[in-house]
Parts: C-alpha cells; sequence; structure tokens
C-alpha cells in the first residue's frame, strides 16, 4: 500500500496581479454559473417561486425542442424579474430550484417539474401510527436465530437466514400452529390500534382511489374480462370476510402474508382454479373475436408462473427428476447425509469431490446403474402421469422435456454436421488407353499383339470406362484433399511441385539428346 505523503502547510495562492491596463476576465456563461450556484438555500416564498416559473414558461415559445443548456441561453431575463426581486436575484432562485428536479429535459418539463414540488405536500409518518405485526416465521427467526447462530459461528448471515427458512418449511402443521398463534394475535392487536390511531386522526386515512370496473363479458356488450391470477383470486375470496371500514392495502397486505405462509397443497387449489379460468377465458376471447373482427386484444399474459406451473405439475403428480450423473447422485447423497452438517460451505464441494476421487471404481459403476435404473423408473412414471393430461399440456411438457434433454446432454436439436472421415489417397488412373488396356487385359496373347489388331470401334469401350474412372477418380480426390489439414495440403503441394520440375527437367533432357 503506498505511504501518504504528509499534509504540505498552506501556501499563499500565487494569483498573476492584473496590471492597470488589463481589463478583468469575461464572466463564465450563464449555463455554467446557474449549474453551480454558491448556496442551494431557497429564501423566497412559494408564492413569489411559482410566479417565477410562471414568467419563465410565458417566455418560452410554444414549439420548444432546444436542449436545457442552449434554451436558458437564449432566455430572455430582462422581462424576468418582478416586485422587488433583481435579475440575479431570479438567475440564483433558479439555479437553487433546478439542482432540485432532473435534468436532461426540455426546460417547459423541468418547469413543470418544479410547480408540482412547491405545490405538493409531503405527509410525514405520523411518529404515533402502530408498525406492522409480525408473520409466523418472524416469530420463528426472533426464536431460532441465537439458536442457529451459536451451532455455526461461522456461517455467513446470508446462509444463516437461508438455513432458517428451511427450517421453517421443514416444521410439521402442529409445530407451525404456535407461530400462526402469535402472528394472529399481533395481527389483531394490530389492526385495534390502527383503528384508534385513524379515529384519533382522521386525517392520515389513506384515500381510496377510484378504479374503473372492468366491463362484464355479456352478449352485446364489451370483450370478456381477464382472468385473475392465483393470488388475486385469494384475495378476492378473503377480502370478502373483512369488514368494509378496513382499508384496502392492510387486507392486501394480510392476505400477502397469510399467502407466502400456504403450502404448495394449499396454494395448489387456487392455481388450478386459476389455471381453468384462464382457458375460459382464451376461449371466450376467441369467440369474441371471431364475432367482432375490428377488435384488436391487448398482449396476452400467462396467469400462473413459472413457479406455480412447476407446484401445480408436482402436486397432480408429476415425477421429480432424478440426478443426471453418477456424479450428481453421489454428490445428493453426501450433502443430504449428516457427516456434513461440520463443514464449512465454503469448502463442502471440495470435500464432495476428493470423497468422489476415492471412490473405486467398482463402486462409480454402482451409482451409474443407479442413475440409469432411476431415469428408467421416471420415464415410466412420466409417461404415467402424462396419459392423465389433456393432449395440449401433454405436448407442452413432452416438449420441454426434449429441450431440457438438448441442454443437458450439451447438444443442440439441429444435428451438428460430423467430423470428417480420413479417406485414402485414390489411385491415378492410367494416362493413356493402351495403359488402360494393359491394366485391365487378361488374355494369354501378346496384349501390345491385341491391341494393335483392334478397329475403332472395338476400343471405343475401353475409352468409356478409362473415361469413367477418370471422373470417379477426380471426386474421391476432391474429397481426399477436404480430409486434409493445412499442413498436409501443404506438404501435397511441395512434394507436386518438385515432381513437376523433375518431370520437366527429363523432358528437356530427352528432347535435347533427340536433337
Amino acid at each position: 500500500m503506498p505511504k501518504r505523503k504528509p499534509p504540505q502547510p498552506e501556501q499563499p495562492s500565487k494569483k498573476p496581479k492584473l496590471a492597470p491596463e488589463e481589463s478583468p476576465p469575461a464572466p463564465a456563461p450563464l449555463t455554467k454559473r446557474l449549474h453551480h450556484p454558491q448556496k442551494d438555500t431557497i429564501a423566497w416564498p412559494n408564492d413569489d417561486i411559482l410566479e417565477l416559473l410562471t414568467k419563465i414558461e410565458a417566455n418560452l415559445p410554444q414549439d420548444d425542442n432546444l436542449k436545457y443548456c442552449r434554451r436558458l441561453e437564449k432566455l430572455d431575463w430582462e422581462v424576468i424579474p418582478f416586485k422587488s426581486h433583481s435579475i440575479e436575484a431570479c438567475k440564483n432562485t433558479w439555479s437553487a430550484l433546478y439542482r432540485q428536479v432532473r435534468k436532461y429535459r426540455l426546460l417547459r418539463e423541468v418547469v413543470t417539474d418544479m410547480k408540482e414540488m412547491i405545490g405538493a405536500r409531503k405527509v410525514s409518518k405520523h411518529p404515533e401510527k402502530p408498525k406492522q405485526p409480525w408473520n409466523s416465521y418472524m416469530f420463528f427467526v426472533e426464536e431460532k436465530r441465537p439458536v442457529v447462530v451459536n451451532a455455526n459461528p461461522n456461517l455467513h448471515p446470508h446462509l444463516i437466514s437461508k438455513k432458517l427458512g428451511q427450517m421453517f418449511k421443514d416444521l410439521s402443521g402442529v409445530e407451525k400452529e404456535r407461530y400462526e398463534t402469535l402472528a394472529k394475535a399481533a395481527r389483531q392487536e394490530y389492526t385495534e390500534k390502527l383503528h384508534r390511531f385513524y379515529e384519533e386522526h382522521p386525517e392520515m386515512i389513506p384515500k381510496k382511489t377510484k378504479r374503473s370496473k372492468p366491463v362484464q363479458f355479456e352478449e352485446g356488450r364489451g370483450p370478456p374480462q381477464k382472468a385473475k391470477t392465483p393470488f388475486e383470486l385469494y384475495v378476492t375470496v378473503e377480502s370478502e370476510k373483512e369488514a368494509s371500514d378496513v382499508p384496502n392495502f392492510i387486507v392486501m397486505k394480510k392476505c400477502r402474508e397469510q399467502w407466502n405462509e400456504l403450502s404448495d397443497k394449499e396454494k395448489f387449489f387456487w392455481i388450478n382454479w386459476a389455471d381453468e379460468l384462464y382457458s375460459k377465458y382464451l376461449e371466450d376471447l376467441k369467440e369474441y373475436v371471431k364475432d367482432h373482427p375490428e377488435y384488436t386484444p391487448e398482449k396476452i399474459k400467462p396467469v400462473i408462473t413459472k413457479k406455480e406451473r412447476k407446484i401445480k405439475e408436482r402436486c397432480s403428480g408429476k415425477p421429480d427428476k432424478p440426478p443426471h450423473g453418477s456424479y450428481h447422485l453421489f454428490s445428493k447423497m453426501i450433502l443430504e447425509s449428516d457427516e456434513v452438517r461440520n463443514i464449512n460451505s465454503k469448502d463442502l464441494m471440495n470435500y464432495v469431490s476428493e470423497k468422489w476421487r476415492a471412490c473405486s471404481d467398482e463402486e462409480k459403476n454402482e451409482y451409474k446403474v443407479r442413475v440409469e435404473q432411476l431415469w428408467e423408473d421416471y420415464h415410466q412414471k412420466l409417461e404415467e402421469y402424462l396419459m392423465t393430461l389433456p393432449p395440449e399440456d401433454r405436448d407442452r411438457i413432452r416438449e420441454e422435456e426434449s429441450r431440457k434433454k438438448y441442454r443437458n446432454e450439451g447438444k443442440s436439436p439441429v444435428a451438428k454436421k460430423p467430423p470428417p472421415v480420413k479417406v485414402s489417397k485414390p489411385e491415378l488412373p492410367p494416362s493413356t488407353l493402351f495403359k488402360y488396356f494393359l491394366k485391365v487385359y487378361t488374355g494369354d496373347e501378346d496384349a501390345t499383339t491385341v491391341w494393335k489388331k483392334l478397329t475403332r470401334e472395338e476400343k471405343q469401350p475401353y475409352e468409356q470406362k478409362l473415361n469413367e474412372e477418370r471422373q470417379t477418380y477426380i471426386k474421391d480426390y476432391e474429397a481426399y484433399l477436404k480430409t486434409l489439414s493445412r499442413e498436409e495440403l501443404e506438404k501435397l503441394g511441395q512434394s507436386l511441385t518438385n515432381q513437376y520440375s523433375s518431370e520437366s527437367e527429363s523432358e528437356s533432357e530427352t528432347s535435347t539428346e533427340t536433337n
């Protein structure tokens, strides 16, 4: 780490003094001075600030499309001052306001935001307003966190929270009942305190926003009502049990806490109900579009998330996938055992990999056989589960399974080209028709004598076969070249060059001797 330099004593500023004849430097542009004011405090009353903004807005052109800096330079500040405020005071007040709003917009937009900022009333939180109650999980964490921290002193706080969440999830219904009773009592106490608080401070009651009710789907009226999500259905049913004077945000917060505490089996009812309503909505929308071709529906979004879809499939009987390999099965068994309970999470995977390397080949083969058996059972159970589904769901799950299969195996649905197979170099066909005849002739007489006795018509079949061999040789040689690497191609080219040179030299020598 570099050493820090000791602080140097302050030196007197060495500013060059201006000569009497020299003029002072020109002032900085207006935009730079306005962007960096000396003070951000605004001493003007709100009425004067609003009047300043109104005057600036009145001096802006209707078709203003310049950036803030350019428009500010062109603004006529001579007509802006009012009452006893000078031009400089107006500029400083504008600079202080400008530093409190977002930038990079038209000047007209900045003025509008400033008006809203001055006229808005910021309602601060009342100190006597009761705090939100704890849910059952918070009571559980308050009780069990010291125990988990003492048992795992070196564990990261994030992992401690994760461990507490898993412990709470593993609780039985009887064990959770005690914490749910505490949470219910806390919610009851909070509701009573909140009612008393609103009676004493009616100005703090949140205003309900009016929402337009969707048009019901009836013949001759609007399009069908959009399907609700599982949570929205749960809120609709639970809100009917609450009193009419309870604010909506309290009902919503209470329902959210209760929804998070529901088990997967309890959520399955609402998920299945929402899925049925969604299917009915699609059918009604299809009929409505058919009767009203001019209607363009909005983008249709599914009401069930991927997590909720998995909950539905699991609760409907879809089997869980087994590990993909022998090492995955081994690591899963080790992580679920008690021998890793006292091992630090950072060293956990190293411990598993060392244990796997210590296994013999026979033990690894046993895990491999078990994985294959698990996958056979999984596919059998999956087919039984698919037969209970409608055709569209069956096709969707099969498509998802095929995509995951390719992804896990590192393959793509599009078949890759196989690597080129090494091909042996083809044999060069005879260079002349006579040489070809010598190659294929099998008679007892002298081949040269027989060749001389052949007529032109008798030689034509041999010429056709020679041409076919040459065409085949060209194709085979091209396939052979494609299998060669770059280095092999360079060597082949060099050898052909040397061969051609030697043949040329021998031909020249022969011609010289003949002459």
